[in-house]
């Protein structure tokens, strides 16, 4: 990540991506309007250049396309709206913060791959629930934190993190809020039936 997207971040309380991951992470959009490209062509091929070879009237076309177009559209949507970070107000320390972060990777098995005094990135990998893996980032301010959670942009393209997007984005925030209010770990005990 570059040094002063940290702060483009901040400022705008969204998370920004390079364009290989934006890519990847607008997969489905660009898919979607590859369908429609299609029928545009054909469009053309018939007003236009009056090359066109195929069964279907310009009317039918349009009405094949325009279902997909809608779709790309609520799925831009969707796929913008992911990017916007999730605020918390607190007063924290360092240490602290360091604190919610190694218990939470106990709780997800986070892999850190950023950790410094303004940002923080972790990526959950893929398991067998069915989410390919996502992509963490935290942007430390003062008094208060933004963070993200979206489907791994490094890895295939994904539109659903089968609710482990919220999973990591509510389980720092329990594990922050217990560590400011120095609320213990809880041990889990291991119960065997006989």
């Amino acid at each position: 990540m570059k040094s002063e997207w940290s702060f483009i971040m901040k400022k705008n309380k969204r998370l920004k991506l390079t364009i290989c991951q934006a890519l990847t992470h607008y997969g489905i959009v660009f898919l979607l309007l590859f369908i429609v490209s299609l029928t545009v062509w054909s469009l053309v091929e018939i007003y236009l250049t009056n090359n066109y070879s195929g069964v279907r009237k310009a009317d039918e076309l349009i009405k094949t396309a325009i279902p997909f177009l809608a779709i790309a559209l609520v799925f831009a949507i969707i796929q913008y709206r992911r990017l916007s970070f999730k605020e918390i107000q607190a007063s924290y320390t360092e240490e602290q913060f360091q604190e919610a972060i190694e218990r939470t990777i106990k709780d997800l098995e986070w892999e850190i791959q950023k950790n410094n005094k303004t940002y923080f990135r972790a990526i959950r990998h893929w398991n067998w629930t069915g989410s390919w893996g996502e992509m963490v980032t935290i942007i430390k301010d003062k008094d208060r934190l933004l963070i993200n959670s979206i489907c791994n942009p490094d890895h295939i393209s994904s539109v659903a993190s089968y609710g482990w997007n919220r999973k990591n984005i509510k389980t720092f925030t329990m594990n922050f809020s217990d560590v400011l209010n120095s609320k213990q770990i809880e041990i889990k005990k291991n119960v065997i039936i006989e």
